[in-house]
């Protein structure tokens, strides 16, 4: 039912821009797969551990040869890719081809991830849990407060992206912007780095917004971190007299790059972009073809394709599609554990954008979706989401097989919508059985509501 939108343009950077992107971001090349042989985990994979503290069991490895038999005298490095440390840095194989070391995690709360490497091997990748027990209880809906820089604490569209080894400063961040009373002014991409999945403070030194509009007005921040560059790019989309999405990077979270124009469309087809970078050439965007905007009666969501996260392809179609409803803002990420894409989004009705409830959909391919009967969440159950649950977030953790969402949305409150954020901790198993019962009614708002002057 979808079709491609002839009149979307595609921003081509030319090679001065491209090499100077290539320069300031550190360009670097991937080597040649090994061939002389594999590290395969032994064992503790996915233990569940505390912040800051050892695992109580090693993390073991064995070194195989192309044949697979298991090769003694091979030096094995370990890496912790969550800022935590692994007691020695380097081990040898012995006789078994068995390499073990003590595995100390970081003090992030998502999901953690270490490496065993060794030359001309393919490597191995372990990952543990931090628990969140005593922390953010299961299955309770939070409410959050964040600072933000015009005072209000009213936000919508949070994006979360969790770092890597080589990044000097915060494991994670959550991205998201000021909407006080709908006020797109405001609407300007800042950035919170984790304590807690709950407790969110601005960086100590950065200063918010970390982007202000030169026309129009800003919203919808999406960000991806690129580990072998060791840069986080934040995408975001200005909105004047069309949709344009823009490109800023960042070494250190602090000082981030002018922004650079990557995707255009005309107004209201390119709204919430979602950038998943699939692999070091396949970027994967998603983003939303809202017809003529909250007026219209349809949407759709769209994929542009790219190979090197500038240079983005004319939209193609996608069958995402929640019956009754049309998508709005949505979140993709890939699960690696699971080979799976997952969509979170938001649903409107025809002429409205006054949305009731969370969506989840599967994909493998990120074109073909897996829709699901009920949301992950409808408005109502807490206050501060009454009448509105909007563009939502979500990390994985397979060591746990537990989400962690984090919601927007708003309630309708002396002729206003206050827009506020939330978190909440579920198990995949329990978020499966409520998106697959049968459709529940009133996935809309159950009164009257007048959309937004301006949606976020």
């Amino acid at each position: 039912m979808f079709r491609v939108v002839s009149r979307s343009f595609v921003f081509r950077a030319g090679p001065l821009l491209l090499a100077s992107i290539a320069l300031a971001c550190g360009e670097q090349r991937l080597t040649t797969p090994p061939s002389r042989g594999h590290i395969a985990v032994s064992s503790g994979d996915r233990q569940l551990g505390k912040p800051g503290e050892q695992l109580g069991q090693p993390i073991v490895v064995i070194v195989r040869d192309a044949a697979g038999a298991p090769i003694a005298g091979i030096h094995v490095r370990w890496m912790a890719d969550d800022g935590g440390t692994i007691d020695p840095d380097e081990s040898i194989t012995d006789a078994e081809g068995r390499a073990v070391a003590s595995w100390t995690l970081g003090t992030a709360f998502s999901a953690h991830h270490a490496r065993a490497l060794a030359d001309g091997y393919a490597g191995a990748e372990f990952v543990a849990s931090a628990s969140l027990d005593g922390v953010l209880p299961l299955d309770v809906i939070e409410p959050m407060t964040l600072q933000t820089y015009d005072g209000s604490g009213q936000t919508v569209h949070p994006d979360f992206v969790a770092t890597g080894g080589e990044w000097p400063a915060a494991r994670e961040y959550l991205f998201i912007t000021p909407y006080p009373a709908g006020n797109p002014a405001f609407e300007n991409p800042s950035m919170f780095e984790g304590l807690d999945p709950r407790r969110w403070n601005a960086p100590a030194d950065v200063t918010n917004p970390i982007m202000r509009p030169t026309d129009g007005y800003l919203s919808d921040p999406d960000a991806v971190y690129v580990a072998e560059r060791g840069e986080l790019w934040l995408y975001f989309r200005q909105v004047s007299d069309e949709n344009v999405v823009r490109l800023t990077t960042s070494r250190d979270a602090v000082h981030w790059s002018a922004p650079v124009t990557v995707a255009r469309a005309p107004n209201h087809e390119l709204i919430s972009p979602s950038v998943v970078r699939h692999g070091a050439s396949e970027w994967m965007m998603w983003a939303v073809n809202g017809n003529v905007g909250c007026a219209g009666a349809s949407a759709k969501v769209e994929l542009r394709r790219s190979a090197n996260g500038l240079d983005w392809s004319a939209p193609q179609s996608v069958d995402l599609v929640q019956p009754g409803l049309w998508p709005w803002h949505i979140d993709v990420q890939w699960i690696p554990s699971r080979g799976e894409f997952w969509a979170m989004y938001n649903a409107k009705t025809g002429g409205s954008c006054t949305t009731g409830a969370v969506y989840l959909a599967t994909s493998l391919d990120g074109v073909h979706w897996t829709t699901y009967p009920s949301p992950v969440l409808a408005h109502g159950v807490i206050p501060e989401l009454q009448d509105v649950v909007y563009r939502s977030t979500f990390a994985y953790d397979p060591a746990a097989d537990e989400l962690t969402i984090w919601y927007s949305g708003a309630r309708y409150d002396g002729g206003k919508y206050i827009w506020r954020s939330a978190v909440q901790r579920r198990r995949r198993e329990d978020v499966l059985a409520t998106i697959r019962a049968p459709s529940r009614a009133a996935m809309t708002a159950d009164r009257m509501l007048p959309a937004f002057v301006n949606f976020p």
